[in-house]
């Protein structure tokens, strides 16, 4: 196991510089890269978890009354630190002064230094505070910034639901007006089918007998017009009559 080890060190070192300097940089960008993700990953499923029950709207408002108070407490921050920072300069020129004042009382330097270096740790705590606003405000930020993008997208999902909706519907209605029209077309081809029958059979019975006979003891119409009529007719047949359907 150490002669494997030790052969594996000497190969490793036999590699040229760069090769090593690019298979290193190759590492970290695929490193960051998989980071990053699993942060965005990790962000959503947060912001998922976060909402529970709750509907996107209150969620929404949830997330924005965080982020205000965030800025809150950042301003705050800035303030206080501002502040603090006037008195750790106070104290410095406080601590020069008596420095020159009273070289030689090392007693009073001793205090006035721990006195500034208090101050210089109670700005560092204020600084460590600050950029711990400004994270949770960030995380803030993104995960009202995630559930915008979710309510757009809901309401655009709502509206090509409406659009599909009424495409359908007007496709159903076309359909039954297509229908109707069909049926319309296919009487009126029957009725003049049938027109054309008793024409031919009232011209053939009018060749056998030498003249042409009635129906129904009305006086007989040429065919010409008796086509005619039967269209005129089927114009009175009602418009919903779809296939299968008959007029009563």
């Amino acid at each position: 196991g150490k002669a494997k080890a030790k052969q594996a060190d000497e190969e490793v070192e036999e590699q040229p510089e760069g090769e090593q300097a690019a298979a290193t940089e190759g590492a970290i960008v695929e490193v960051k890269a998989k980071a990053k993700a699993k942060a965005k990953g990790g962000l959503r499923k947060k912001v998922l978890e976060g909402m529970g029950d709750k509907s996107l709207d209150q969620a929404l408002a949830e997330a924005k009354e965080v982020v205000a108070t965030a800025d809150a407490r950042i301003a705050e921050a800035a303030a206080l630190e501002e502040a603090q920072e006037a008195q750790a300069k106070a104290a410095r020129e406080e601590f020069e002064k008596a420095k020159a004042e009273v070289a030689a009382a090392g007693n009073e330097e001793l205090e006035a230094t721990a006195a500034h270096q208090k101050l210089l740790l109670k700005v560092l705590e204020l600084t460590e505070k600050e950029e711990q606003e400004r994270r949770s405000l960030l995380e803030a930020q993104k995960a009202l910034a995630l559930m915008e993008v979710m309510a757009v997208k809901q309401k655009k999902l709502q509206e090509l639901e409406e659009k599909r909706r009424a495409a359908t519907e007007a496709a159903e209605v076309a359909k039954k007006n297509l229908l109707a029209q069909r049926q319309i077309e296919k009487d009126a081809l029957e009725a003049t089918r049938r027109a054309l029958d008793e024409a031919k059979a009232l011209k053939a019975q009018a060749r056998g007998t030498g003249k042409r006979p009635s129906v129904g003891g009305e006086p007989e119409l040429p065919p010409a017009k008796r086509i005619v009529t039967a269209f005129d007719e089927q114009e009175t047949l009602p418009a919903t009559l779809v296939d299968g359907d008959t007029a009563v």
